[in-house]
Parts: C-alpha cells; structure tokens; sequence
C-alpha cells in the first residue's frame, strides 16, 4: 500500500506514528513514575542510582582468614584439615558480613529515582550473584525529591539495635556531595519527562483524531504539520532527559565509589532506566522523521508534477518557434 495519496498521507499509514507515540509515553512514565505506587517493587530497578551499604561498617571485623597464617606441615592429612577449617571460618566471616547491616540497624542499598528514593535489603542475600532488590520503603512522590543518605544511616544507627552513634561508623562527606549533586538535576529532570510525555501522550491523540476524523481522506498538511510539532517537542524533551540522566548518574557513581570504597559504600548506575529513556527518544525520533516525511514528499511530488508539465509545454513551444521560422524562410524564399 502506498503511503502517499492524492497529494497526501493516506489515513492508515497514521498507525505508525500513533504506535510510536504511545510507546514513548508509556516509556516515559515508566522513567517518570518508578520506585512509586503500587508497582515500586516490580519497577525498583529503574532507579537512577543505588547505593550498595552491604559492606558498610565491614572494617570492624576480618573479612578473610588465609591459609598462609595457619602453621605449615608436611602431613597431606594435616593440610586437609587446614583446608577444611580455614573455609568453615571463612565462611562464617563472610556470613557475619552479610548479616553486619542488619545489626546495625541500616538497609543494604538506597536508591535515588526520579520522584522518590528507596531503601531495602538484597534477596535471598547480599552475598547471592543473582540478589535482587527487595523494597522496604520509599518517599512520597516528591517532584525534586532531596536524598540525604547521611542523614538516613544517622538516624538507622541510633535506633539500630547496637544505639551506634554515626560517629562510629562516619560517612565520607565527598559521598554526601555526590549524592547532592545528583539532587540538584532531579527536578529538572522531573520536568523534562512530564514535557516529553505530555507531548508524546498529545502526539498520540493527534494520530488518533486523525484517524477518526479524517477516514478515508488523506491527512492534511495542517495535521502533518501539527504532529510534526508535537513528536518533534517530545523528541527534544526526552532528548534531554535522557542526557541528564546518563550524565549524573555516571558521574555520581564515579565520585560514591572514590570517595565511599574503603569504607563499604559501592554505587551502581541505574542501566534499565538509561534504556527506557533513550528507547523512549529513538521511538519519538522516528514519530518525528515520519511526519516529516509525510510533509515533504507531496511538496516534492507537487514540484515534480510542475517539472514534468513546463518540460511539456517546452518541447511544443519550441517546435512552434522551428515552424514558425521555417514558414518565413519559405516565404522569403
């Protein structure tokens, strides 16, 4: 089926756009509305950054026994007792490591989204390669929404079970001005995807009217135009979005992980929320490119069809010219 008709877009090819639009709202309000409602559990990995504590406050106690501080001893039996008690107590160490958040009273990861920050212990545990995001709490929804790790783990220490002072166990300020930094980005970031899924969700009803009032016609150059704006506006805005998310999130990472290493404070970039976001512009891109196209070939069709007709018209004249001189000569001759 031909796209164009008639000088215009044929109303069935509208589907295209409106599948795209839709796409990118959905995206956006994934980006937009995760680590809230009811599916914060389900969407916690679309987080900006998390922030591992598992291994906080681990300086306190041995993290490993090695075989070389046993005695030596020439008897096979010997080293395989050694062997077999020195990985019972390692063992036991790493356990008592896992466990150290939960005696301290503190989460084993916080999480910065858009709108809210979370909190939670890992599943089964922090040790398991496949741990999971197990949610206890989040924040109200809270448009630029202000994280205070600092002043989170304070408050967890004093009613933990151990009454620890934060003194104890100090949080480097340089992972405090990471996470602030971070803050500074986030109601900016809110209103660039509420802008890009606004117009996305606009760019949806636009495909929409146009397949419902149009019908069988072809769309107009006012509608092409009206969509190009629309798609075009979203695109921008989740363009940016996009832009800022990467941005802060790889750079806070960096700085956490600098300042926070030696003292068991590991941060993690949120990888799936990078991915919607960028899927969420490439799809409004393409909505965008469609339309465009939809504005430019009846212009270049048009242009062509006046091409062809004055190339007509040329030859007639011409041969118009040749005869008509052709009668002179004869006549004088």
């Amino acid at each position: 089926m031909a796209i164009i008709r008639d000088g215009g877009i044929r109303p069935l090819t509208v589907i295209v756009p409106l599948i795209l639009s839709i796409a990118g709202f959905v995206l956006a309000m994934i980006a937009l509305f995760a680590g809230s409602g009811p599916q914060q559990q389900a969407l916690e990995d679309y987080h900006l950054i998390a922030i591992n504590m598992s291994d906080f406050g681990h300086d306190l106690i041995p993290t490993s026994i090695s075989s070389g501080s046993q005695p030596t001893s020439t008897s096979s039996i010997w080293d395989d007792i050694e062997g077999a008690i020195t990985d019972q107590l390692n063992d036991i160490i790493g356990d008592a490591a896992d466990e150290l958040s939960k005696e301290l009273g503190i989460s084993q990861w916080y999480s910065l989204h858009v709108m809210t920050a979370c909190e939670g212990n890992f599943a089964p545990n922090a040790t398991n390669a496949g741990a999971w995001y197990n949610t206890t709490n989040c924040t109200a929804q809270t448009p630029g929404v202000q994280f205070n790790l600092t002043s989170v783990i304070q408050k967890e220490l004093n009613q933990g079970p151990l009454h620890l002072s934060a003194s104890t166990i100090p949080i480097p300020e340089k992972v405090q001005e990471a996470i602030d930094y971070l803050n500074s980005f986030l109601l900016a970031t809110f209103v660039l995807y509420v802008l890009g899924a606004g117009f996305a969700g606009l760019s949806f009803l636009s495909c929409v009217a146009a397949l419902t009032l149009v019908r069988r016609q072809p769309v107009g150059r006012i509608v092409v135009i009206g969509n190009i704006v629309l798609a075009g506006l979203g695109t921008l805005a989740l363009a940016l979005a996009s832009a800022v998310v990467t941005g802060i999130a790889k750079k806070g990472v960096g700085e956490i992980n600098d300042a926070g290493g030696e003292v068991g404070i590991r941060a993690v970039e949120g990888t799936k929320l990078m991915i919607v976001s960028w899927v969420a512009f490439a799809v409004m891109l393409v909505a965008t490119a469609f339309w465009g196209l939809a504005c430019w070939v009846p212009r270049r069709e048009r242009r062509r069809g006046v091409v062809v007709a004055d190339g007509e018209k040329g030859p007639r004249a011409s041969g118009e010219s040749r005869r008509g001189l052709l009668g002179v000569f004869r006549r004088k001759h």
